[in-house]
């Protein structure tokens, strides 16, 4: 397992959506005001900690591959955390069909009849943060609520838009043929992304990167250009591995 990332916002203390001004200015706040330098009396370790945060999040590419990374890495926590609180019975088994994570299921999903969002297929299982569809092996858990991690971590807000690259797949409801889109936001609630192809709101439809597995749903589609800018609701999700993360190149 890899290392959990460094919190380079709280080392900087500084917003995750933060200007780059506000950064540079809270860098020689600390340095210098607050004197964290190791030439006005500072501690080397805490200073290399904050020349590394700096580092990272005054690089566009930098900072969008760390803050996709560090977005995924609270994710994962948040789906512990949540796991760890779900209802066990007194031998240690998964929750009944009725407990905490279904019922989280069928509040995203919106949805009493226990049916995959995606396929539909009826659902007989229990629900747990690794259970997938028996028919289209959709994921089944919800995403986490969002609270202290909301912001959105990587896209416009975390860095220049010229700086993303990272391709995605989805593959629309009733379809097996997928489209490949280009990320745009990642939050621990919803995605957006670039597509090609326009696609309907309240189209529900699975999604595939590297990283992380999903089904959302559109609430909005508008043209940009050339692509057409998509905004989704997650309504689960799964990821591939713990500690990956994309990096992303001009």
């Amino acid at each position: 397992m890899k290392k959990n990332l460094p919190d380079y916002y709280s080392i900087l203390q500084v917003q995750p959506d933060a200007s780059q001004e506000v950064i540079k200015a809270s860098y020689r706040r600390l340095m210098v005001t607050l004197k964290m330098h190791p030439d006005l009396g500072g501690n080397h370790e805490i200073a290399a900690e904050i020349n590394e945060a700096y580092a990272v999040l005054t690089d566009n590419v930098k900072r969008t591959a760390y803050a996709r990374g560090y977005l995924l890495q609270r994710l994962r926590a948040a789906q512990c955390a949540a796991r760890a609180k779900e209802p066990r019975s007194s031998n240690g088994t998964s929750p009944r069909p009725g407990s905490t994570a279904a019922s989280a299921l069928r509040s995203a999903n919106a949805s009493a009849d226990r049916c995959c969002p995606l396929c539909r297929a009826a659902l007989t299982q229990s629900i747990g943060p690794e259970t997938r569809c028996e028919r289209c092996r959709s994921p089944l858990s919800p995403p986490p609520q969002p609270g202290a991690y909301g912001h959105e971590l990587f896209g416009r807000r975390a860095s220049s838009r010229s700086a993303k690259t990272h391709l995605g797949k989805v593959v629309p409801a009733g379809q097996s043929r997928g489209i490949a889109v280009k990320m745009r936001d990642l939050s621990l609630t919803g995605i957006s992304f670039y597509s090609e192809q326009a696609m309907a709101v309240e189209q529900v439809f699975g999604f595939r990167d590297q990283t992380l597995e999903a089904v959302a749903v559109v609430v909005s589609c508008g043209k940009r250009g050339r692509l057409y800018s998509v905004h989704a609701r997650l309504l689960t999700v799964a990821f591939h591995h713990a500690g990956v993360f994309i990096s992303s190149s001009g």
